[in-house]
């Protein structure tokens, strides 16, 4: 079931229904309101919409890049599991052979 939830950016308030939690969607609204704050003490000629325009450029930028960091962190585990798998199948074959190998020493002097 949806939440009814209030959060402030840049002195408005706003209401929006979500499944996340409240705490997390006013986190969110704290976080964007703290970036426009930033952009426009740093540019204080910038309007309120091109400031957040700025902000949601920025939010893209950091979620992008997260996401070809999560690409490449899940290429990198696949690459590794295949490695994995080579080497514990070449381990097992080389266990097996050291079995056989032993067990061929143990009875090689026993007449049959």
């Amino acid at each position: 079931m949806a939440n009814n939830i209030r959060f402030t950016v840049g002195g408005i308030t706003y209401s929006i229904q979500s499944e996340d939690s409240a705490e997390y969607i006013q986190s969110l609204g704290r976080e964007l309101d703290h970036k426009m704050n930033v952009i426009a003490k740093k540019s204080p000629f910038l309007s309120t919409t091109m400031v957040a325009v700025l902000a949601a450029m920025d939010a893209a930028d950091s979620a992008k890049k997260a996401e070809l960091e999560n690409i490449e962190l899940r290429r990198q585990l696949d690459d590794m599991t295949e490695r994995y798998a080579i080497a514990k199948s070449t381990a097992d074959s080389l266990q097996r052979q050291a079995q056989s190998e032993e067990f061929e020493e143990e009875f090689e002097d026993e007449p049959f």
